[in-house]
């Protein structure tokens, strides 16, 4: 592992970052909960309520939490500028914690109008101000960063789609308690799609992997051209759709809402081709490198998702071009829990080792034998759980384009399994400690 260019004294305590990491295996278990419970309900629209809770535990509840805990981390180590304020950080997970419950439930609750409201209203009010106490301290730090490269450049373009994407969900939500949609809810909901898992997810994974891969896997350094191109492509083809709907508005004539759905969608193509074609090409090409060939469980899960880059490229294509309710349904499923799922969990199973490792052990380094990083969560454990995940987002698959209710509800189960082991080894990692406190004296 290369950790010479990193900034370790700055990084935040423990706390911080793990305790949004170690609410990811509750959001898991819940959609799969709410897998095993609906059955192939959950899998035979996009637009029904219990389907769109789904989608937001894995979006908010898995993916958004797990990157808002790496983001004071990256931002303070790799960046070299702290997150200022870090109390807050307490306040900003508890408050979207509550936000992504109150969403869901309300979501779930569409049937009951009073109830709905109630809960959409109180995530509305948590998720608000929950973006705003992140966003403001993220925006301070990079603004003081002393470096211009494209890791600084793509965490500033996932920051910025974060606020526009955050923003057009929360206008969207309005909509289902009375307040009316900012236009055609298909086409926002579209825009609003393209702009978190291109812009949000796709400029982070993208801007953070130039850094951990070359430094966790000892591979090559994908070049700097490349990186730049891939970056500025992502957000360019990101913000294009939502600014294209939004000076529509000014259009005296008046767009169709259908001309409009399909302009859009062809204006996330840069965004397509880098994040889900030339980020994975690139990435894998980098891998190919590697110093050290020995492969490693969470290898297997930056190996399984970016090669489902080109694959959830070709499904986003076929949703599209053929409007069909299964290619929709098996795109978003595709694109959570498989390109983004797999690479984000993977992730956890090396950042987290390497924080405890970094906070407890490494004062220790020199003084008396302390166990590397690897060992501190069993790679056989790691191999497990990306089998788990493997076998979920198979079964997910099948379920959506059979429609079988077995299958639906088997994902369901694969969900809660997978939920359960990436828990237990989190956890696992989180209570190693040094044989005795007086050696840290």
């Amino acid at each position: 592992m290369q950790t010479a260019e990193l900034r370790t004294q700055d990084a935040p305590p423990l706390a911080i970052p793990l305790s949004f990491f170690l609410t990811a295996p509750l959001a898991i278990a819940l959609a799969g909960g709410l897998l095993l419970w609906g059955g192939v309900a959950v899998t035979t629209s996009r637009w029904l309520p219990i389907t769109l809770c789904l989608t937001h535990l894995g979006t908010l509840g898995f993916l958004t939490m797990v990157m808002l805990g790496a983001l004071y981390q990256v931002t303070a180590v790799v960046v070299g500028s702290p997150v200022p304020w870090l109390r807050l950080a307490h306040v900003v997970h508890a408050l979207f914690a509550l936000g992504v419950a109150a969403l869901c439930w309300g979501f779930a609750q569409l049937g009951a109008a009073s109830l709905a409201s109630i809960s959409l209203w109180l995530a509305i009010g948590s998720l608000g101000p929950a973006i705003l106490l992140f966003l403001i301290p993220l925006s301070v730090a990079l603004a003081r960063a002393q470096s211009f490269n494209p890791t600084w450049f793509g965490i500033c373009s996932a920051a910025a789609c974060f606020f526009l994407a955050a923003t057009a969900g929360l206008w969207i939500a309005h909509g289902f308690v009375g307040m009316g949609f900012p236009g055609p809810r298909e086409l926002w909901s579209q825009v609003h799609l393209g702009v978190a898992l291109l812009g949000w997810v796709g400029c982070l994974i993208t801007a953070v992997s130039w850094q951990v891969v070359p430094m966790f896997y000892l591979a090559r350094e994908v070049p700097v051209r490349i990186q730049w191109t891939v970056q500025s492509l992502a957000v360019m083809g990101a913000a294009a759709p939502l600014l294209l709907v939004y000076f529509s508005s000014f259009d005296a004539g008046g767009a169709s809402s259908h001309g409009l759905g399909r302009a859009a969608a062809l204006a996330l193509a840069p965004a397509i081709v880098a994040v889900w074609g030339l980020h994975p090409a690139a990435t894998l090409w980098s891998l190919q490198g590697r110093r050290r060939k020995r492969s490693d469980g969470s290898l297997l899960f930056w190996r399984a998702g970016l090669a489902l880059g080109p694959v959830t490229a070709l499904a986003a294509a076929a949703a599209w071009g053929l409007s069909s309710e299964a290619w929709d349904l098996a795109f978003g499923w595709l694109a959570i829990w498989g390109w983004a799922g797999m690479i984000v969990h993977g992730m956890l199973t090396r950042i987290v080792p390497f924080l405890v490792w970094l906070h407890r052990f490494a004062p220790l380094v020199g003084r008396v034998p302390v166990p590397s990083v690897k060992k501190l969560l069993p790679d056989r454990w790691t191999r497990i759980g990306f089998a788990l995940h493997l076998g979920s987002l198979l079964l997910g698959t099948l379920a959506i384009a059979t429609g079988w209710d077995l299958l639906s509800r088997s994902t369901g189960l694969a969900l809660l399994a997978t939920a359960g082991m990436m828990a237990r080894s989190l956890i696992h990692v989180v209570r190693q400690r040094p044989a005795s406190a007086s050696e840290l004296d």
